[in-house]
């Protein structure tokens, strides 16, 4: 991972950051944090937290950002970190991530972004009927893939 940070300039760009869960007993989350490349998504580090809250993934980026140098981030340096993160819709690694890295850009990353809609359209409490569920997410992807405003 190392090698990343210094070699590969995307580094400095963007990083993606996402975490999976209930691998084990005791419910712990794994994050990955990735930035791109040609041959696709390579690994700038991972985590392991026993909990998402906000501090927790706050402490666990701070601990994380400790083994890192100045030369990270493909020169950036820990303290500022890449110029965008892109993350899903968790409000706690969103607040994590501003408070470790406040200059950073928060991208919603669109795939969750289509996902979360997706799921407020087929919860029941929210009442959408059942006829007007594929219209009004093919209006969401109409806007979200949008080449101009004017096609919005």
């Amino acid at each position: 991972m190392r090698r990343v940070h210094i070699s590969i300039k995307h580094a400095e760009e963007m990083a993606f950051i996402d975490a999976s869960g209930n691998m084990d007993r005791q419910g712990c989350r794994v994050f990955l944090i990735l930035t791109h490349s040609c041959a696709g998504g390579v690994p700038l580090g991972i985590f392991i937290t026993t909990n998402e809250s906000t501090e927790t993934v706050t402490q666990a980026l701070e601990l994380y950002n400790s083994l890192l140098d100045e030369t990270s981030y493909f020169g950036r340096g820990a303290a500022l970190g890449p110029a965008v993160f892109m993350t899903d819709d968790s409000a706690s690694e969103r607040q994590a991530l501003k408070n470790v890295y406040p200059d950073a850009t928060l991208l919603l990353c669109v795939f969750h972004l289509l996902q979360a809609f997706w799921r407020f359209l087929w919860d029941s409490k929210n009442a959408v009927r059942k006829e007007h569920r594929p219209v009004l997410i093919s209006l969401l992807k109409e806007m979200v893939y949008a080449d101009t405003i004017e096609k919005t």
